[in-house]
């Protein structure tokens, strides 16, 4: 008996967790419903004030059905009234994006409503021993808003009791008023039970859809993490290889069609092995990452810049004649020149010798052909003293 208790708890404080974390999404569906609801009751309660208007005026003064009638025409004119002024305030909190509104305006809506019920069912007790409004409208405030069960429960419990009291006002046959108050737990005991059902159902879609979108958001960051693996180069973070060649390959394309002249920096680092063999590896991954860096912001944005493997780059200029490729590459080269590495206190100087080669849409030279140039040039530029552009 005790671990069943325990379970049962152990499910309640589960729920009252989960029921939290939904509040907003059920606070903002409710305002949203309530703008949708609101105005039609209005205009349903102002058909029935005008029918009952009619009523009023047929029926002479102090009948029980001219007594009915203006008691029913008062209630649907305040309920009227209250559910315009309900939609006003639904209306302004949407737009002022305040929707955290919307779980007190529908549990006000709700009670409200009730209270509209409970008062037309006795009014007809003076014709009619039917207690239908209060029924309906116990089911449907149970499945048009979403309401937190215990709040739920609270607002059916204090109904039943107003309608327990409030029903004996006005129907005075025993056995009528039995039958009644027990429609009305009946009533209540429904409404309350929907409510929850939906809630529930509610809360389990709900934080379902959350795990749902933070699964896909996941998904999404580890394939743009794949990808970025399989298109980038992992120490320096430019395109690796094959990704430069398959964006060259399309940017020649392009620039035959346009017209436009292309040409390609193929960068070597002068002595690099002396670097890994005097300071060490992690010091030659850091000169890596150090001209990657200096290259990628030295180039235009519209330019491509790749890494080939070891301590070779490469460099791809769209709209680019050789003159203004050379004079980018001299640039490059004495930055790369001016700026040595700082590692564990030590300074570092680097050089690089760059071959040149381009083309024009008119030679119709492709990647392959323009990486041969410009390996030859490069072989020129270390054959000159290296530190060069050739």
């Amino acid at each position: 008996m005790n671990t069943h208790l325990s379970d049962l708890l152990r499910v309640l404080a589960r729920w009252r967790a989960e029921h939290v974390r939904v509040l907003d999404q059920a606070a903002a569906i409710n305002l949203d419903r309530v703008r949708v609801i609101t105005p039609l009751v209005a205009a349903l309660n102002a058909v029935h004030v005008l029918v009952f208007l009619v009523q009023v005026l047929g029926t002479p003064a102090g009948t029980t059905a001219h007594r009915w009638a203006l008691g029913l025409l008062f209630a649907h004119l305040v309920m009227g009234l209250t559910m315009l002024g309900a939609a006003l305030l639904a209306r302004h909190w949407h737009r002022t994006h305040q929707s955290r509104w919307g779980q007190e305006l529908a549990v006000g809506l709700a009670a409200t409503s009730m209270a509209f019920a409970i008062a037309v069912a006795c009014v007809d007790q003076w014709v009619t021993p039917n207690i239908t409004p209060f029924l309906i409208t116990c089911a449907v405030a149970g499945v048009a808003l979403y309401i937190r069960p215990r709040v739920s429960a609270a607002l059916y419990l204090v109904a039943y009791a107003v309608f327990y009291f409030a029903i004996g006002l006005t129907q005075h046959e025993p056995a009528q008023l039995l039958s009644n108050r027990l429609n009305g737990i009946t009533a209540c005991l429904m409404g309350a039970m929907l409510s929850v059902l939906l809630w529930r159902k509610f809360t389990t879609i709900t934080l379902q859809q959350g795990l749902l979108e933070n699964a896909n958001a996941e998904l999404q960051i580890k394939q743009r993490e794949l990808e970025r693996a399989t298109r980038q180069d992992g120490l320096t973070g430019l395109f690796n290889r094959n990704t430069f060649v398959e964006l060259t390959h399309r940017e020649l394309d392009r620039a035959q069609r346009q017209g436009s002249p292309t040409t390609i920096l193929l960068l070597d680092l002068d002595h690099f092995k002396h670097v890994n063999d005097t300071w060490g590896h992690p010091a030659g991954d850091a000169v890596l990452r150090h001209v990657a860096t200096l290259a990628a912001t030295t180039v235009r944005s519209t330019d491509l810049v790749g890494r080939l493997g070891g301590e070779e780059f490469i460099v791809l200029l769209p709209n680019t004649t050789v003159n203004a490729a050379r004079n980018l590459a001299e640039k490059l080269r004495q930055r790369i020149e001016s700026s040595p590495v700082q590692w564990e206190q030590l300074s570092i100087p680097i050089t690089t010798s760059v071959g040149l080669a381009g083309t024009t849409a008119q030679e119709k030279r492709d990647f392959d052909r323009l990486y041969s140039d410009a390996d030859k040039a490069l072989y020129v530029a270390k054959q000159q003293g290296r530190n060069r552009v050739v």
